[in-house]
């Protein structure tokens, strides 16, 4: 009868709480960043949703003086280019290759991994050590992975657009990946001109 009495009342109150449906803590009772759900969800990709992610990584992580919102539009199109979650292969909006993936988990090469990593978990409740390439293709996870990856990067960020582009072609961009720092450097504009 208790029992009963107290799954009713839990029951109504559950049912006339309005929260933010468009808005989640994840992961950890702990996290203190409040993102939506779009930014955990797998391939999802866009303008907003761009922006949601990479105004919460740096705020936790650092800022990157546009470098990671250019880094999106080049790499992807914000996540909207046509191969951008191609089969097998998982480095999301921001196309973070899977062994630049796993250098942003490698505390030994990197000390200074271990405060941003804790940063992480109490931001967002993720255990980066734990998370897999393949989570990169929710956009919360790869502008993490983005981030982590820049950060690696011993030297610091330009401010200009012609020193962003010639770090992305010599830092970001594998030798694989297609692109120059001209290419960088129009679609930047391409996408500011629009």
């Amino acid at each position: 009868c208790c029992i009963m009495l107290f799954c009713l009342v839990f029951v109504v109150l559950l049912s006339s709480f309005h929260a933010d449906p468009t808005l989640v803590k994840m992961n950890s009772p702990g996290s203190s960043e409040r993102l939506s759900k779009k930014a955990w969800t797998d391939k999802a990709a866009g303008e907003e949703v761009s922006n949601e992610v990479i105004a919460s990584v740096e705020r936790i992580i650092g800022d990157t003086k546009q470098f990671l919102k250019k880094v999106a539009v080049v790499e992807s199109n914000l996540g909207r280019a046509p191969g951008t979650f191609r089969a097998g292969y998982y480095g999301g909006i921001f196309q973070v290759d899977r062994i630049g993936f796993k250098a942003t988990q490698d505390t030994r090469a990197h000390p200074a991994l271990k405060a941003k990593v804790h940063k992480i978990k109490l931001a967002y409740g993720i255990d980066w050590l734990a998370a897999e390439w393949t989570d990169a293709r929710k956009p919360i996870y790869s502008a993490i992975a983005s981030r982590l990856f820049i950060s690696n990067i011993p030297l610091p960020i330009p401010a200009s657009l012609q020193g962003q582009a010639e770090y992305w072609d010599k830092c970001y961009n594998s030798a694989t990946g297609a692109g120059t720092a001209q290419d960088f450097i129009d679609r930047w504009n391409a996408y500011i001109h629009g």
